[in-house]
């Protein structure tokens, strides 16, 4: 595939990589670390998920009116203030000593990271043809992984001899600097819309609108099944990535330290780098129905989930817990590349690409809302091995609402996005 792929278009992939890698570097950078600010600020872990949960709730809600704005609004614009407000909260962190204040900065920088996605997903609609498409969202989707190793590998050595604040700062600064670096690159990179038949855009200016074809009715039910699967893997992706460390660090505090338990969950990440190529292989090669294709890796989850439920009813084994938490990461992630990279491009006629964009992704950010503050309080109240029952439930949910949905988005490919 990648013969096929110009010069331009792996540019445009990894400079869009380059700002995920910004996004995930300023947003997921307190959570990797709440392990330690738990401790240092002496409160309980429902107490400082208050933020982490303000976060994907502003972030979930600032999709829908993100992908809105992207539609109508130049996307290469979008981009540069949202990487500029999402810097300035970082910034604003370092100062923060109330969990309230805490709260509101990290707010702003969820409705920040939300002006994000929808104007990458347009932008690729517009200058990639198909295969580009694929071997962009494919590279994009890496610069999550690659943001998230850095920070759960250096993380646990700076917290060893800085504070998390000054983690904070570093953070924030790294974001401005890929902004500026944005800034200075997209006005050579998004010369040259694609005219093909995804693209209808107006060829000088991919701001104005595109004409547009009115979506056949049908597809709202299984847009709303999509989206029920997007909320369960949110549940899932982030829940079980954010709590991991605490989860290691209880389990076995014999074995890890805080900041051991932090750098042990890399291999979520690295689970997630391999698991975009896979999946995007698999898809393309066996599954062609993207939403049948996020059915199959649910299965995948939830029998990795039961694995690791049943292996902590008799022992401890911290291969274990590691491995199968990794690969139900790895597993949402692959899910995540169907239903919210893949299913929009299908939206191209309509002209709102980055609308249903940010209106699937927002429904992830609902699910990570959930399962931030409902996992911690489900282990308080009942243990971590019930909380990963739970994990096996919301996974076969997960398999149901998308073979469910399957028929219908076949026959809406068939008669709508397709031809």
């Amino acid at each position: 595939m990648n013969t096929s792929i110009r010069p331009r278009a792996r540019a445009i992939a990894w400079s869009c990589m380059l700002i995920y890698f910004a996004s995930y570097l300023m947003r997921i950078n307190f959570a990797v670390m709440m392990v330690k600010i738990c401790s240092d600020l002496a409160v309980e872990k429902t107490d400082l998920a208050v933020v982490v949960t303000a976060l994907t709730i502003a972030y979930g809600t600032g999709q829908i009116i993100s992908g809105l704005m992207g539609d109508k609004i130049k996307p290469q614009l979008l981009l540069t203030v949202g990487l500029a407000l999402a810097a300035v909260c970082n910034l604003a962190m370092f100062f923060c000593t109330a969990i309230h204040a805490m709260t509101i900065v990290w707010a702003v920088n969820g409705f920040a990271h939300s002006m994000l996605w929808p104007p990458i997903v347009r932008l690729m609609s517009i200058y990639l043809t198909d295969s580009e498409y694929s071997y962009s969202a494919v590279r994009v989707s890496w610069g999550s992984s690659f943001a998230t190793i850095f920070l759960y590998l250096l993380c646990p050595l700076l917290l060893q001899v800085i504070a998390w604040r000054v983690v904070m700062l570093f953070c924030a600064f790294g974001g401005l600097a890929i902004m500026v670096f944005w800034m200075l690159v997209h006005p050579r990179l998004f010369t040259d819309p694609v005219a093909n038949s995804r693209n209808t855009s107006a060829k000088n200016d991919p701001s104005e609108p595109q004409k547009r074809l009115p979506v056949p009715r049908f597809v709202y039910f299984p847009i709303a099944l999509i989206m029920l699967g997007i909320i369960l893997q949110g549940m899932l992706r982030d829940g079980v990535q954010t709590w991991m460390p605490s989860i290691l660090s209880e389990t076995f505090p014999e074995i890890v330290t805080q900041e051991g338990s932090i750098a042990l969950t890399v291999v979520l990440a690295i689970f997630s780098v391999i698991s975009f190529s896979v999946f995007d292989k698999l898809h393309r090669a066996v599954f062609q129905n993207e939403v049948f294709c996020a059915g199959m890796i649910f299965i995948l989850s939830a029998a990795s989930a039961l694995i690791l439920y049943v292996v902590g009813l008799f022992t401890s084994n911290i291969i274990v817990s590691v491995l199968f938490m990794g690969t139900i990461v790895a597993c949402m992630h692959g899910i995540n590349l169907m239903l919210i990279t893949v299913v929009p491009k299908r939206f191209v006629k309509s002209g709102k690409v980055s609308t249903y964009s940010g209106l699937l992704n927002a429904c992830t950010y609902i699910g990570a809302a959930i399962s931030t503050y409902g996992f911690a309080a489900i282990a308080e109240s009942f243990g971590w091995n019930f909380t990963i029952l739970s994990w096996v439930i919301i996974s076969v949910l997960g398999i149901v609402a998308c073979l469910a949905a399957t028929p219908h988005w076949k026959k809406f490919r068939r008669d709508y996005a397709d031809p």
